[in-house]
């Protein structure tokens, strides 16, 4: 069984690509191999998409939405108070190894990621590679992940992804 979460990016990218309903089939083919977690962090940014822009006539903010609601069903986990702290140690790891951003820029992957960890999933999507999948977020997590004893979600691309599922 392959435990995924996307980062909000990758509904984005899904509906661009026009295989919105490629991928809700696929999930619900692969039902017993994959699942697809949801976060709060994520739909509240999709839900942030302003209500007046467009996809192909259509409201994106909705598309976005149902994209996210049919992939991850009953799939939602929620943030816990050991994961922001995770994502504070994070935090400073990655500053502390070169990296740029600032904690209002990383924060909601940083906490993703965290969760992700906690909650044992094994891939977070993401092509957020300035912020969740910089070399420096990474080495971050995997600095702080191995000193607590606890495993490193797989960082992949969305075309890895792509590839895996249709």
């Amino acid at each position: 069984m392959l435990r995924v979460i996307l980062d909000t990016n990758i509904y984005g990218m899904i509906i661009e690509d026009g295989i919105q309903r490629a991928f809700k089939e696929k999930t619900e083919a692969l039902k017993g191999d994959l699942i697809i977690y949801g976060i709060g962090i994520v739909r509240n940014e999709l839900r942030s998409t302003a209500k007046s822009r467009r996809w192909n006539g259509h409201n994106l903010r909705m598309a976005l939405l149902d994209l996210y609601d049919s992939m991850t069903k009953d799939h939602i986990i929620s943030l816990s108070p050991l994961a922001k702290s995770i994502a504070s140690l994070y935090f400073g790891a990655y500053k502390s190894s070169g990296g740029a951003c600032s904690w209002d820029e990383v924060r909601n992957d940083f906490m993703l990621v965290a969760q992700a960890t906690l909650s044992r999933l094994d891939i977070v999507v993401s092509e957020d590679n300035r912020t969740l999948a910089s070399k420096h977020a990474k080495n971050a997590y995997s600095r702080v992940n191995k000193e607590n004893n606890m495993l490193t979600p797989g960082i992949i691309r969305y075309e890895e992804f792509k590839d895996r599922i249709i």
